[in-house]
């Protein structure tokens, strides 16, 4: 079921504001540093590495490991490594907690790390490499088994979740997230949903 999907065109933004394109009356703020730019159909997202785009928690965007949850997005890192771990993605389990889902990049290659938070602790996941200036789209599925994150339609990585994930119940961070620095580059067409998407249903999210 899909729960949330912002797709950052002209349509739904008004001011600093980009609205959830379902109706549900989600809404993303975007900083001073974020703009809204052409995308790969329709408008996207520019971050700069300092910016970021707050979602506020919503119990429609509670993600449940019982049920299954699933999150996807294009993106377009403008960027080669910097040293640094650079945020795309982040939700907390609660405002001002500091466990939670996030995805990063690597400080040393392009590669995208995921992260969940269970009983245990983290658990890490880690794509394969992405392309400077090339648009790619990104997919995270979690059941009440595994993780998953799927390239391009792809599965790239699947990890067994031998403990029970910690809720994320907080809001959501795009691009800079509360402790650390962004990435640069595009995001467009984020969707969240209450449910596993199958790997067929990922590759039916591409155009």
């Amino acid at each position: 079921m899909l729960t949330a999907h912002w797709t950052f065109d002209a349509d739904t933004i008004e001011g600093r504001s980009a609205a959830d394109s379902t109706g549900s009356g989600l809404t993303a703020t975007l900083d001073q540093a974020v703009a809204v730019v052409p995308g790969r159909s329709g408008g996207a997202l520019s971050f700069d590495g300092s910016g970021r785009a707050i979602i506020p928690a919503a119990p429609q965007l509670v993600l449940s490991q019982l049920f299954g949850f699933s999150i996807a997005f294009y993106i377009n890192v403008m960027e080669p490594p910097t040293g640094e771990w650079r945020g795309v993605l982040y939700k907390s389990v609660a405002e001002h907690d500091a466990r939670g889902l996030g995805i990063w990049f690597y400080p040393d290659d392009l590669r995208l790390r995921v992260q969940l938070f269970t009983a245990k602790g983290p658990e890490f996941a880690d794509s394969r490499r992405l392309e400077v200036e090339v648009w790619t789209h990104v997919a995270l599925v979690v059941d009440p088994d595994e993780m998953y994150v799927y390239v391009n339609g792809e599965l790239d990585t699947a990890v067994r979740l031998e403990q029970p994930v910690v809720t994320p119940a907080g809001p959501i961070y795009l691009g800079r997230d509360p402790t650390g620095l962004g990435f640069a580059g595009l995001l467009d067409d984020l969707r969240m949903y209450a449910t596993a998407l199958t790997g067929e249903a990922v590759r039916a999210l591409l155009d």
